[in-house]
């Protein structure tokens, strides 16, 4: 463990102006979110005025409001989902969670309330405190997802894709779409890349105490986002390399957060257990009524889904990043890449047909691969411009990433719902 801190400590020290500049990006991302947020319209965003009397506001609140309000864009509005969080950070206990759908996922609101207990010893609890401490979540989670992505893509490429990279993620329409909504996508990007980042660990040196502390691991924080590409990516990669004990260890310990919740939940909260995609939405269930269905309602299914997953692919990305990623694609020089995009792929694909749901924000959890290729892209073409003028080089570059930033950091919810689906 020592050794470890040791190690981030010097890899810090030693780019401490990059992580710098990076921080400093994300702030100024924050305060702008809140300037120039992209936020969808009608029954499902509210804007705070309106979400108000849905809670119990207090006097703590009243002077935030009063204070904070005025200087947040008069277009800012919460999702619907945002209630569900908030309601369970201020009120983490059995009454709460009866019947809520948010019953199968609960970390995210858990973190939420565990930071908002700290100011609440000294000045109370109220939902002004729970929703500025789901933000500083928010911004902790995607800070920390920012470094692992840059030391990531730093090992995989060089310092300036990561660079590069991680300066497209934090001004990424996702990012800038759910930082400033209490809900768990920050926590979902967290997740994919320390999953990427345990498992790039686990394969330079595998040990049975390292699968089962990154099965653990995953698996809680499954609990927040429920992202089960992941373990089917995993699982993949298991069977391609004929790993197949490990894989099914570490399916196994996967479950056992879930299992002790269940237990918790349906034992000693005396709780009915139930997974609201499942039990309001159907996601999964049409594929147990494959055969009842007539054949042209299942045809269509299949027919739609590479299609849908393209398109959910182009939205959750706004396009242009997709273009320079295939163009970089071959520049990209490692033994495995093959397979790792294709098992990746693969995995969210499942995802998506088993579920019949091409969510573009679930498609944006490609970003490990897309953001660094593309930027591969990037390269591709401005060194061939750079023949002709070195000055098109840089020229180039600005265009473009400044062209992906603007476009990103729009609302572009005037033009397609972010967060639906294909």
């Amino acid at each position: 463990m020592l050794e470890y801190l040791s190690k981030i400590k010097q890899w810090f020290l030693e780019r401490k102006l990059l992580v710098s500049v990076l921080i400093g990006f994300l702030f100024f991302q924050l305060f702008f979110c809140f300037l120039s947020p992209a936020c969808g319209f009608g029954g499902n965003w509210l804007p705070i005025s309106d979400y108000l009397p849905k809670f119990s506001v207090e006097t703590s609140d009243n002077f935030l409001l009063k204070t904070v309000y005025p200087l947040v864009s008069t277009e800012y509005r919460l999702n619907s989902d945002v209630g569900g969080y908030l309601e369970l950070a201020k009120n983490f206990n059995r009454e709460t969670f009866q019947g809520h759908v948010f019953l199968s996922r609960p970390l995210y609101s858990f973190l939420v309330f565990s930071i908002a207990s700290v100011p609440a010893i000294f000045i109370g609890s109220s939902y002004s405190i729970i929703f500025a401490s789901a933000i500083l979540l928010n911004f902790i989670l995607i800070a920390v997802s920012v470094l692992l992505f840059f030391w990531l893509i730093e090992k995989l490429f060089s310092k300036r894709v990561a660079f590069l990279s991680s300066i497209l993620l934090i001004f990424s329409p996702y990012v800038h779409g759910t930082l400033i909504q209490p809900m768990g996508e920050m926590l979902a990007i967290f997740t994919v890349i320390l999953s990427v980042c345990l498992l790039r660990n686990y394969a330079k040196k595998s040990s049975f105490f390292k699968l089962v502390i990154f099965s653990l691991i995953i698996g809680i924080l499954m609990m927040g986002k429920m992202f089960f590409a992941i373990p089917f990516f995993i699982l993949l990669l298991a069977i391609y390399f004929k790993r197949y004990k490990e894989g099914l260890l570490f399916s196994f310990i996967l479950l056992i957060p879930f299992g002790l919740w269940y237990i918790w939940v349906t034992k000693v909260w005396g709780i009915e257990y139930f997974v609201n995609e499942i039990q309001n939405w159907n996601m999964g269930v049409w594929i147990f009524n494959i055969f009842y269905w007539p054949w042209h309602k299942t045809a269509k299914i299949f027919l739609d889904a590479i299609p849908n997953f393209i398109t959910a692919l182009i939205y959750g990305f706004i396009l242009i990043p997709v273009i320079f990623s295939i163009i970089g694609f071959s520049q990209w020089q490692a033994k495995f890449k093959n397979i790792f995009c294709f098992t990746s792929v693969s995995a969210l694909f499942a995802l998506c047909f088993g579920m019949n749901l091409y969510l573009y924000r679930h498609l944006f959890l490609l970003f490990p691969i897309v953001y660094p290729t593309a930027v591969l892209g990037m390269d591709r073409i401005a060194n061939a411009l750079k023949r002709y003028n070195p000055l098109y080089f840089y020229a180039f570059y600005g265009v473009i990433i400044g062209l992906i930033i603007i476009i990103s950091n729009i609302n572009f919810y005037k033009v397609f719902d972010y967060l639906k689906s294909q």
